[in-house]
This record gives C-alpha cells, structure tokens and sequence, in this order.
C-alpha cells in the first residue's frame, strides 16, 4: 500500500493534497481501522503470519525495521561474495519444519555431511568435532587423561547420581574433568562471555552432543568414527546465501511493510508509533523483537516486568568477513578455536558451503567474535588480530592476497543462559500474555534458538492464536 496522504487529512484535512484522493482514502483507512500485526519480519514472524494467512486470516499485517525480511537469516553481497549475516546451516528433526523448508528451497537446497573441526594450537593440529568424541590424533597422555577423567565421571554418576547445578558442573558430570578443562569451559568462557559456572543448562540439547561411553572410546583409538550430533548433516541454499530461505518464505506472506521502524507501543489507545510519524491501531500482535529492550517501547512497564527485562543477558557477534584471492583456502565447513590467542571462536569458509557464495577462483572466511558487557569488544585491532591469527594457523599464506574485509556486527545475536534466565523471561511473558500480546522467535521467546526453532515457534504462537481466536 502507498502511504502518501499526510495524517491530518484522516481528520477533516484535504485529500486533495494527493494526487490520487483514492489513495488518500485508503490510507485514512489503513491509520483508524484495527489490524492484527506481526512485528518483526525475521523467520517466527513470517512463518506466523504464513501460517495465520493460509488459515484464511489474510488481513495481518508484517512490520520490519529492515530493508528486507529474514530477520537474522540475512545475507550480504559484497563485490560478488556472499556472506551470511553470521554463519547459518540448515537441519532439524521436526517433521513438519523439514517438509516446509524443502517446499520454500525446493531444487536450490544442497545437503551436506559437516566437515567440522577443532584447532588445537598447542598441538598444531586439528581433530572432528565434536571434541569428546574425536580425541584420536592428541598426544597418548591427553587422550589417556580424557578418557580416565570420562570414567571416573561415570563411575561418580553410577554411585552418587547426576544432580549439576549449572553449566560448569554438567560439563564435568558428563565428560569429565579432563575433556571438560582442556576443551569444553574456555570454549564455552569464549563463545557466552561469562563463566560457564554462572550459566543454567537447559539449552543442551541439540547444541553439545552427548556421545556414548562406546562411541567416545572409539573416537580416542581411530579417526574411522561415525560422526554424531544434530548437524552431522544439514542442508544449504546452492544459490543467494541463506537468505534464500527468508525470501522464499516471504514471497508466501501479504501485508509486508519493510523499513517500518516502530519506536513505540501505547497499550491504553493499543496503538504502535512508527518512526516515520505513522500509527497503526492494532487488534492482535505478534512480538518478535527482543525481550531485552522492551523498555524502549512500552512505558510504565510494571517495576517486576523491568527488573526482569534488565536482568536478560545476551552477547554480540562480531563478523570479520575476508575476501581471498585463492580458491582452495580449505575442504572445511567450519573450526572451532579456543585457545586464547585467537580473538574468534570460531571461523567458517562460505564457499565450502556453497560454491556460488565466492566469485570464481576466489575462496572467503567469515569469522565470529563474541563479546557483551562482560568482555568488550576491541573493534579498532579487530581486523588486524583477525588476519594474524588466521597466518599463525597457517589457513592463511604470506601470499595470499585479502581482496576484500568486510565487518558486521550482530547485537543482540545469542542469549546467555545466566541463572535468573527462566524466571525473568517467565515474568516477562507472562504480563505481555496478560496485554494480549503474543510473543514468538528467539529474543520473543527470549531462547537458544536455530532457524527451525524460529520457524518452529512462529508456527506454534500463529495456531495459539487461531485456537483463541477462532473464526
């Protein structure tokens, strides 16, 4: 819809002022009739309003900060490479997400065995991931020190039971302190910023693979080892990135309204300010956006809803995204690094995902650094720490030419799991359910989730809805 007519006109003002006073009309219209809204165009808040329009509710409408949909699930080009907004992959065990993400990608999906792996700096060397289950290829007395750790940790749960209390704790119980110590806590101290100690672990599943005693045991003697875990195989889009997925799934969803900042919610006129000077009645809403920063949106939050939003906790990603003029950089996917002396955790090789994510003959690296209030982040050495770690790994030559950098910053990208997390987020929800307003998505729901939990809760918050709401 054209919004052209001036706001004053929906009150006695001019029509005329427009061109087409048809126009005008509908848009008066458009600003004093209620509407359902979805806020948030990213994968929850399209799969909504997807799901709520092919239930024949096709009057909602998508309000996006952005210039595009996605959300999170973005993808950049620049001089003809392609990097996601953070790295992404596809993959997950519900049966109507698969079916749906095949419908949107259709021949353009390309599945995948992960070639992921771990650099061990101090070795020189890099083993599968995950760690726990590939210890073979470290030094004998390593693997030896893991695996008698691993049975005295099995031994303690056979006689005392499992009872952790937190993240650290978990870590030991399950692996050991051996694997737990060497590799698990300053990876985790890296990834979340905090103390592992000071993090719940609810989050587990799906995100640490828990392999068997049997399993672990192989991986310490051969390298010939099955490979476990969620993503052991995924998929990913041959052609535009993964924005490819968003954008399919937007073709199938009406009332999109992209670069429609909303700066405000007035609940008593149940009202949304945008920052073009436009409101939007609404009925129903869908809130995507996140948790944390709500107090920026709603006044006169009840002082329990504002205590509980300040104490969310969330880290940034830092992209350092690299440009190479060699094509055959890796066979990677991606590596895990955590060793102190690389600033990232973790860096993957776009075009291992997707050959058409690089120009021909060229190869790229995307890395990510995490970093919130707990350990900032040191932007102006970035790049240069970036380009000397990746030459002291050797994925880097001397000859090796940088094309191109390209830097991007995710905030808010993942949520810290901290110790308070369920009851603040429980808080949270519980008063936006009482103003009738439904929450969906990772920073909605306020949860670790991938793409196929978004998609996922998106689903799940639109049939809530219909279920209340019946026609």
């Amino acid at each position: 819809m054209a919004l052209l007519a001036p706001l004053q006109n929906c009150s006695g003002g001019d029509p005329a002022v427009n061109e087409d006073a048809a126009t005008a009309r509908d848009y008066c219209r458009y600003m004093t009739e209620r509407h359902d809204v979805v806020l948030g165009a990213g994968l929850a808040g399209l799969t909504a309003a997807y799901t709520l329009q092919q239930a024949g509710e096709g009057d909602w409408l998508v309000l996006e900060r952005e210039s595009e949909p996605g959300g999170h699930a973005r993808t950049v080009e620049v001089d003809g490479y392609l990097f996601d907004f953070g790295p992404h992959i596809l993959f997950t065990n519900d049966t109507a997400m698969e079916t749906l993400i095949r419908d949107l990608l259709g021949e353009n999906m390309r599945a995948q065995e992960r070639q992921a792996f771990i650099y061990h700096a101090a070795h020189d060397l890099y083993t599968r991931f995950p760690f726990q289950a590939h210890l073979y290829g470290l030094p004998v007395e390593l693997v030896r020190e893991c695996l008698v750790e691993l049975v005295r940790a099995v031994e303690a749960g056979a006689r005392n039971g499992l009872a952790p209390t937190n993240y650290e704790e978990w870590m030991r119980a399950m692996f050991g302190t051996a694997i737990a110590e060497r590799l698990m806590i300053p990876y985790a101290r890296k990834i979340w910023t905090v103390e592992p100690s000071t993090m719940e672990f609810s989050w587990i599943e799906r995100r640490v693979p828990t392999p068997d005693i049997d399993r672990i045991v192989t991986g310490a003697l051969t390298d010939d080892v099955a490979q476990v875990g969620a993503t052991a195989n995924f998929w990913y889009p041959w052609e535009g990135g993964i924005a490819s997925l968003g954008r399919a799934l937007a073709e199938r969803v009406t009332g999109i309204e992209v670069g429609r900042d909303m700066t405000a919610v007035d609940l008593p006129r149940r009202v949304l300010r945008l920052a073009d000077g436009d409101e939007v009645p609404f009925e129903r809403l869908v809130f995507t956006l996140p948790l944390c920063f709500l107090p920026r949106w709603f006044d006169d939050l009840p002082a329990e809803v504002e205590d509980a939003c300040a104490g969310l906790q969330y880290q940034g990603i830092f992209n350092v995204n690299l440009g190479i003029g060699r094509a055959d950089l890796s066979d990677k996917h991606w590596v895990y690094f955590y060793e102190d002396a690389f600033p990232y955790h973790r860096l993957s090789f776009p075009g291992s995902f997707s050959p058409r994510n690089v120009p021909a003959g060229k190869g790229s690296i995307s890395t990510e650094v995490a970093y919130s209030r707990h350990r900032p982040l040191e932007r102006d050495r970035m790049v240069e720490r970036t380009v000397e770690s990746l030459r002291a790994a050797r994925i880097l030559g001397a000859e090796d030419e940088i094309e191109l950098v390209h830097a991007e910053e995710i905030i808010p990208a993942y949520v810290i799991y901290d110790l308070s997390h369920g009851r603040n987020v429980a808080t949270i929800r519980a008063w936006l359910e009482e103003q009738r307003i439904w929450t969906a998505g990772r920073f909605g729901e306020w949860q670790y989730f991938n793409m196929d939990h978004s998609m996922k809760s998106g689903k799940a918050t639109a049939e809530a809805i219909l279920a209340a709401h019946p026609r």
